[in-house]
C-alpha cells in the first residue's frame, strides 16, 4: 500500500498503544487483590474489586474513544505532517480507538482469570485472540475492504471476545454466589 499508508498505521498503532497499556497496567494491578480475596474467600469483595475497577477502566477508556475518534487529524499532526498519511492515519486510529472499551474489558477478564488460577481461561483466549479470530479477519477484512479493513480487525476480535468474557466473568459471580451462600450456612451451623 506504500510508504504513506505503512506510515500511519504505524503511527496510529503508537497513539493507540498508550492507553492499551494503561488497560494492561489496571487488569494486572487489580489481580494480586482478586486473587487474594479469592484465596480468603471473601468472594464479595473479590466481586466488588472487580466491579470497581470496570467501573473505572471502561468509562476512562470510552472518554479515551471518544476523544481519539475526534482529534484523530490532530494526534497523527503530532507525528507527521504529511497529508496523506494524516489522512491514513486519522482512518486507521479512528478504526483502531473503536476497540479500545471492548479490549480493556477482555484484558481485565482474562486477569480475573489467571487471579483464580484459571490458566486454560486465558489460555483459550489468547488463541482465540490471535489464531482463531484476528488473523483470520486481517485477511477477510483486507479482502472486503482493502487496507482499511486491516484497522477493524482488531475491533471486531475484541467485541467477540468482550461477549465471552463478560459470560466467563457472570458464571464466575455465580460460581462466588454459590460458593459465599454455602459458606455462610456453614458457618451458621456452626454457630
Amino acid at each position: 500500500y506504500g510508504a504513506s499508508a505503512v506510515a500511519a498505521m504505524g503511527v496510529s498503532h503508537k497513539i493507540n498503544m498508550l492507553p492499551l497499556q494503561i488497560c494492561l497496567g489496571f487488569s494486572q494491578g487489580i489481580m494480586p487483590l482478586v486473587s487474594y480475596n479469592y484465596a480468603s474467600g471473601n468472594r464479595k469483595r473479590m466481586k466488588d474489586s472487580i466491579l470497581f475497577a470496570m467501573g473505572i477502566i471502561v468509562p476512562a477508556m470510552v472518554a479515551v474513544t471518544v476523544g481519539y475518534w475526534a482529534f484523530a487529524p490532530g494526534l497523527i499532526r503530532l507525528f507527521m505532517e504529511n497529508p496523506e498519511i494524516v489522512a491514513y492515519g486519522t482512518a486507521f486510529l479512528r478504526a483502531m480507538c473503536l476497540g479500545m472499551t471492548f479490549l480493556c474489558i477482555d484484558f481485565m477478564a482474562v486477569g480475573v482469570f489467571a487471579s483464580l488460577g484459571r490458566g486454560k481461561n486465558s489460555l483459550i483466549f489468547a488463541i482465540l485472540r490471535k489464531v482463531v479470530l484476528e488473523i483470520p479477519l486481517l485477511v477477510i477484512l483486507n479482502a472486503l475492504w482493502p487496507l482499511y479493513g486491516l484497522a477493524y480487525a482488531q475491533f471486531l476480535t475484541e467485541v467477540v471476545l468482550t461477549v465471552a468474557a463478560i459470560v466467563m466473568l457472570i458464571r464466575i459471580f455465580r460460581q462466588c454466589n454459590g460458593v459465599s451462600q454455602t459458606d455462610e450456612k456453614i458457618r451458621e451451623e456452626i454457630q
